[in-house]
């Protein structure tokens, strides 16, 4: 489903250029759980980013169904983001002025879904995450867990066959990280989403069908 082969990664700071990825490959399959582990600078977000279409390698490829990232157009690109992968952050990036249903109904609402669909589609995962009653709430009046709730829902409102999740848990107590973690395991477990994570929380890896060591841009195991 998802291929990396031999990729590299540079960009500069000033004239000064660096290294972010040195020959990375993995390849991930369907109703995968993994863990993209190491610590900071290691290259973990770079690799989500040519992963997620929101970059493309110095060298080497990234093919997503087969299709090489670094020959599509930006509109291919968003497209397949669109339609083929969600996208959960460690800062949560929920829009401050919408509320938490309007929050994971907006993708929908780019992607002209009708208002009928919409609201089933939204209803439906506030309810799965255990947010329905805090439907109308906006992010200021919720918990961080809850945040982090709105965030999986609305990235799995588009119904992706993967989610790439960057530090989910890193803003987030341990009690309340852990619940995170059981409920995308769950949702891996009955709808088959596939969920890639890049996290220095080696907690994380327990819950792993895969585990990948990063350091240096370099691929340990």
């Amino acid at each position: 489903m998802i291929e990396v082969e031999n990729v590299v990664k540079h960009y500069y700071l000033g004239k000064r250029q660096v290294v972010a990825l040195n020959g990375v490959s993995l390849h991930f399959g369907e109703h995968e759980f993994i863990a993209i582990i190491g610590p900071s600078g290691s290259g973990k977000s770079t690799l989500l980013h040519l992963i997620g279409c929101l970059d493309i390698p110095t060298s080497g490829l990234v093919k997503i169904l087969d299709k090489r990232t670094d020959k599509l157009s930006d509109a291919e690109q968003s497209a397949l983001r669109n339609k083929f992968l969600g996208f959960i952050f460690q800062s949560f990036n929920l829009i401050p002025v919408l509320t938490a249903f309007e929050n994971v109904e907006y993708p929908l609402l780019l992607s002209g879904v009708t208002r009928k669909e919409r609201k089933l589609r939204v209803s439906a995962l506030l309810n799965e995450v255990g947010l329905e009653e805090h439907a109308q709430h906006r992010p200021d009046n919720l918990s961080g867990g809850q945040r982090q709730r709105v965030a999986i829902a609305r990235a799995l409102v588009t119904r992706p066959k993967c989610v790439l999740a960057d530090e989910p848990t890193a803003n987030l107590d341990s009690v309340t990280g852990t619940e995170i973690l059981d409920l995308m395991k769950k949702i891996n477990v009955e709808h088959g989403t596939s969920f890639v994570f890049s996290t220095h929380d080696p907690k994380i890896s327990q819950y792993a069908s895969k585990t990948y060591v990063l350091k240096d841009g370099v691929l340990l195991s």
